[in-house]
């Protein structure tokens, strides 16, 4: 598998809103995960725990504009968070078939595997090495390879 930067979506979620608000070398932590930053200079943010460091950007659109953090060091994340929300927040009602990403024009395909007994949401893209699927998280779902999904528990 690449080396690639994780971000909690909770923590990108946290920080696109909030994170212009700390000063420079503020020290906060994200509520939902207790991740630790620090407020950087300008739009950065860094996690003391690794020392890796984002700052906030902004793809612009025809008319709106999507914000997100990205990785300084360039090591960028498999899937966009662009991508990511669509999927977690509709992709599991998506119908089967092809799509793209109305932000960054990536190209998805949606098709349902039984996985344990349960029917479950499958998404590929080029150049991704396994399918993901949706997994549902103490507090939210998140984004997973098909291999490591494991059913909830109740």
């Amino acid at each position: 598998m690449t080396e690639r930067t994780i971000l909690n979506d909770c923590c990108e979620d946290w920080i696109i809103q909030w994170g212009g608000f700390y000063r420079g070398g503020a020290a906060f932590s994200c509520p939902e995960c207790a991740t630790e930053w620090r407020k950087g200079e300008g739009p950065t943010y860094e996690r003391p725990s690794d020392g890796r460091s984002f700052t906030r950007r902004v793809r612009r659109g025809p008319a709106d504009e999507f914000p997100y953090l990205a990785a300084v060091d360039g090591q960028e994340p498999i899937v966009e968070r662009c991508c990511a929300k669509i999927l977690l927040t509709h992709g599991p009602r998506m119908p089967e078939g092809s799509f793209a990403c109305p932000v960054c024009a990536t190209e998805w395909s949606k098709r349902t595997d039984r996985l344990h007994g349960l029917r479950v949401p499958v998404f590929s893209k080029p150049g991704l090495a396994e399918p993901l699927t949706v997994q549902p998280g103490r507090t939210r779902p998140f984004l997973i390879a098909l291999s490591e999904y494991s059913p909830p528990r109740d």
